[in-house]
């Protein structure tokens, strides 16, 4: 484990800290042909050799996973440097680096497919399925059902829709995700910060209105959402 935390301590300091935007417009502009990239890479080799020295796996194996990570992460980048600059495409190139050296952490520290298939048979309980499902549950699903449920009366709010395109979904996945983990470690003051906060935030658009019919649709989309959120954290943990 300290072998892959150190790796990965390696990674984000070369991609996020020690990179920079002049290096990264180059590679999106230049590709394989870029300076930036070569640099960026080199950056990347020199931390990683760092961090397999300090856990004490420089050895022949590992020179051939640093030559291994290094090709990769140029592949992967120059992928990247092809594809838009949306957060699909940035996840997606963290989640190619991250197995990558999860994968050469693997071979570096000699764990066998019995030890991981263990280690993997532990997750499948039913408090970490549970936490899971919860989570998943938070979201999309619930957001489907209260859009559904609010649908009549976000019809009559349709000349006063003036938000950013889907904020408001991803301010409820977030809330959501913010109530379990609250009810989940037993701070259900957290719950009632957020409340207080979603409310202060929205006071200003809530006083400006002549009638009554925005504030009473806030308050009836939070409420069915900390409701939802309350009763899956409820469940997990009966569970």
């Amino acid at each position: 484990m300290a072998l892959f935390l150190l790796m990965i301590a390696a990674h984000i300091l070369g991609d996020f800290y020690i990179q920079k935007d002049n290096w990264v417009t180059c590679r999106n502009n230049h590709h394989f042909a870029s300076w930036g990239l070569g640099k960026h890479v080199l950056s990347h080799v020199v931390l990683l050799i760092i961090a397999i020295w300090l856990a004490g796996f420089l050895t022949a194996q590992g020179w051939i996973a640093i030559v291994v990570i290094g090709f990769s992460h140029l592949l992967i980048d120059v992928w990247k440097s092809y594809q838009p600059n949306k957060l699909s495409y940035f996840l997606l190139d963290q989640l190619f680096h991250i197995v990558i050296i999860a994968l050469a952490a693997l071979a570096l520290s000699g764990i066998g497919l019995a030890e991981i298939k263990t280690q993997l048979y532990l997750l499948l309980k039913v408090k970490y399925l549970a936490i899971t499902c919860a989570y998943v549950i938070a979201c999309r699903p619930v957001s489907i059902a209260i859009t559904i449920a609010l649908d009549n009366y976000t019809a009559q709010l349709a000349d006063k829709q003036t938000g950013l395109a889907s904020a408001g979904r991803w301010i409820g996945y977030i809330e959501r995700c913010l109530i379990i983990s609250f009810v989940l470690i037993g701070q259900f003051a957290g719950v009632g910060f957020l409340l207080a906060a979603k409310t202060i935030f929205r006071f200003g658009d809530l006083t400006k209105e002549k009638d009554m019919k925005l504030t009473e649709y806030m308050m009836l989309g939070t409420l069915l959402s900390f409701s939802c959120a309350l009763l899956l954290g409820w469940w997990v943990n009966k569970l």
